[in-house]
């Protein structure tokens, strides 16, 4: 940050420099030459690319493309979704994310579902690229390629096409600047936090990230007691203000710092919301880190600074809060993982002859070239909707004249209120801040029978319901109701309600 002297390496007393640091030299490659190590994180970006060729899979896809649309053809950020809605209460709701969604509509404009799936590929490519290139930046090509695929492992099954995608490229920024500022006292500019944190807002809620993060910086340095850290103190805390304000530049403002609150409050029946056990295979990659620098910093003949230590735990314990939090938490926690990693003997760089290096060089090259293309192939040739379910159940209701009310699935209102008709009008969608933790939780228990679920449907007064098939309500309202079965589509049965009595005996 302009304003804020930075001390050079050499006048901070040794006790209170980290152990490892980015800028030692001896541990990094050197610019322009090859290692196995390079080789090795290439052939782990391949790799991971391929692992996400798939149709569409986020079930939210569907309604974002539709908000976006309405952005785009109202000018407004409020009041949107509410055509396909029975949710009266949720009436005023204002997305969060609008600029996401306005990227998701126009590709699907230009290019229909297909081009859904290319944006999520070009969007996980330059989250892949840069989360290695912040790697090397930092540490050994060989270190460099371990944290790579230990990271990768709790992240591929989030790597969807929604707004969340575009957060991982700013975190990759976020956890670059977070640790030089941490570790080597070097700040970014306020002039280029201030738009980006705004940029940031814009797309997705997880920018919140950026000042916690300064602020975490700020707390973790004054722990330190280090007379030498006091301007960089005060420099975390400015920066923590700045993104503050950037942060609130968003047609919500300053209610964009209680989402993450809002959010929690709503999500407590919703899978990707639970706490992590220890045991879960989805967090071997930030329990490997962690373990891995508690190890490093045990053995290591200097005094561990108490930042270090402090800033670990800190996002080790938000990844353990949820399994969404799990990859936001091991790219923060990365750089810090391969700077002291690429100082153990096995992972240290090692620079080989300038033949091999230039054989290196180039078969990295065919191995990415190659991959690159049998990737596009691979993609051209998926069916973005194959995994659309239920879209014979959306595709029947689409047929049925004026409105249907349905009360439907909490994982079937993406797919309904895109393909199910204008008519059409659910009872629940994926925006969880819209309805809030009482409806959802209600909604959810309400298909195993829960407390209060015949008032839940007299409110709803549905034409027809679509849920699972294997649920309780299904065979109660089937077996005990007069609910007439009209189709199944995977899972999910497409139940009318009988005429002149939609609502459940008491």
């Amino acid at each position: 940050m302009t304003g804020v002297p930075i001390e050079p390496e050499s006048a901070i007393p040794a006790a209170t420099r980290a152990p490892v640091l980015a800028s030692d030299s001896s541990v990094l490659s050197k610019r322009g030459s090859w290692e196995l190590g390079h080789l090795a994180l290439a052939a782990v970006v391949v790799g991971a690319l391929w692992l996400t060729i798939n149709p569409i899979t986020d079930l939210d896809t569907y309604w974002h493309v539709l908000i976006g649309r309405e952005v785009l053809e109202t000018g407004r950020t409020g009041g949107l979704g509410n055509d396909w809605s029975l949710y009266l209460p949720g009436q005023d709701w204002i997305t969060s994310q609008w600029g996401s969604e306005v990227v998701m509509s126009a590709t699907y404009d230009l290019f229909g579902w297909s081009g859904i799936i290319w944006l999520r590929t070009l969007l996980v490519l330059a989250f892949l690229a840069g989360l290695a290139a912040l790697l090397l930046k930092r540490g050994s090509s060989f270190a460099s390629a371990a944290v790579f695929a230990v990271v990768l492992i709790p992240c591929i099954r989030v790597l969807q096409e929604r707004p969340l995608l575009a957060s991982l490229l700013f975190l990759v920024w976020l956890s670059g600047v977070g640790y030089d500022l941490l570790a080597t006292r070097r700040p970014p500019r306020w002039f280029v936090v201030l738009p980006l944190v705004a940029v940031w807002a814009n797309l997705h809620g997880m920018w919140v990230l950026a000042p916690a993060t300064f602020a975490l910086v700020a707390i973790a340095l004054a722990l330190d007691q280090n007379p030498h850290t006091r301007d960089h103190i005060k420099g975390a805390l400015a920066l923590t203000g700045i993104s503050l304000v950037g942060g609130c530049l968003t047609p919500i403002g300053i209610q964009g710092l209680l989402l993450p609150f809002v959010f929690r409050s709503a999500t407590s029946q919703i899978s990707e919301w639970q706490p992590v056990p220890l045991t879960s295979t989805q967090s071997f990659g930030l329990t490997a880190m962690l373990l891995a620098l508690v190890y490093l910093w045990a053995r290591s003949p200097a005094r561990v600074p108490r930042s270090h230590i402090i800033y670990a735990i800190a996002w080790s314990a938000l990844g353990f809060t949820a399994y969404r939090n799990l990859l936001p938490a091991a790219i923060m926690l990365a750089p810090l993982a391969v700077a002291s990693l690429s100082h153990t003997k096995f992972l240290r760089s090692r620079r080989p002859g300038p033949e091999q290096q230039k054989a290196i060089a180039v078969v990295t090259g065919i191995a990415l070239i190659a991959g690159l293309v049998g990737l596009a192939i691979a993609i051209a040739r998926v069916d973005p909707l194959s995994d659309a379910t239920p879209l014979a159940i959306a595709d029947r209701l689409a047929q049925e004249p004026g409105e249907t009310r349905v009360f439907n699935g909490y994982n079937t209102a993406g797919i309904l209120a895109a393909f199910g008709g204008d008519g059409i009008r659910l009872a629940i969608d994926g925006r969880s801040d819209r309805f809030g933790g009482d409806y959802i939780e209600l909604y959810v228990e309400s298909m195993d029978l829960g407390e209060g679920w015949q008032n839940l449907i007299t409110q709803v007064d549905p034409d027809a319901a679509v849920i699972d098939s294997s649920s309780a309500l299904a065979y109660e309202l089937t077996k005990n109701q007069g609910w007439t079965l009209v189709m199944t589509d995977g899972d999910y049965s497409l139940l009318k309600a009988p005429a002149g009595a939609p609502v459940p005996n008491r």
